[in-house]
């Protein structure tokens, strides 16, 4: 998915870099009457904000492309109306949002550590459960893809894959967790004491 990431970061510098460009995106978005009044920007150093950005720029994507059109520079948008590139944006559009919702949880106040740990387990099986549904062509749990008229077989089959791949990633990356399963469940009783 670093291609979709990286072609959405040039397209959102390539609006916000320059005053003059900017400026005149955000006027064209009044002009239409845009729900939103510009696109957020992204930063490695704040690599969480990625979600809200892809979906920002996926509420816009309508607006960038006729803008970008209006200034002739059709080629900087050419992959907001390919609709193999959008299937690829719209689930990292979704599953961003997934994953940000984690982070949320995670972060929230007077979290203990076993709560952590169960916003962790159930995220897990949530990916389960996602891939689960992409394999049957299931997009409940995908809003932003589902609204693209037809997505391939091929294309949920990577997206099913990739979730596989993530919850590996996340069994790894928690496997101490694993490894104190008991203790973090004596602590919970006793907490709940």
């Amino acid at each position: 998915m670093k291609p979709v990431l990286d072609a959405v970061v040039k397209l959102v510098n390539t609006i916000r870099s320059r005053g003059l460009p900017h400026r005149q995106f955000r006027d064209f978005l009044q002009s239409v009457q845009s729900e939103y009044s510009d696109v957020l920007y992204y930063t490695k150093v704040r690599w969480l904000s990625a979600g809200c950005v892809f979906e920002r720029v996926w509420q816009l994507k309508d607006g960038i492309v006729s803008f970008f059109h209006e200034k002739q520079c059709s080629a900087e948008c050419k992959m907001l109306e390919d609709t193999e590139w959008l299937s690829d944006f719209a689930f990292f559009t979704d599953l961003l949002g997934h994953m940000n919702n984690l982070n949320v949880k995670i972060q929230g106040k007077n979290q203990f550590i076993d709560d952590i740990w169960a916003h962790l387990k159930a995220f897990k099986l949530k990916l389960n459960l996602f891939a689960g549904q992409l394999a049957k062509n299931g997009l409940s749990h995908f809003s932003t893809l589902n609204s693209i008229p037809s997505v391939n077989e091929e294309k949920l089959k990577n997206y099913e894959d990739g979730l596989k791949k993530l919850h590996f990633e996340f069994e790894r990356r928690f496997q101490d967790f694993s490894a104190i399963q008991t203790e973090l469940d004596i602590f919970t009783f006793q907490r709940k004491l």
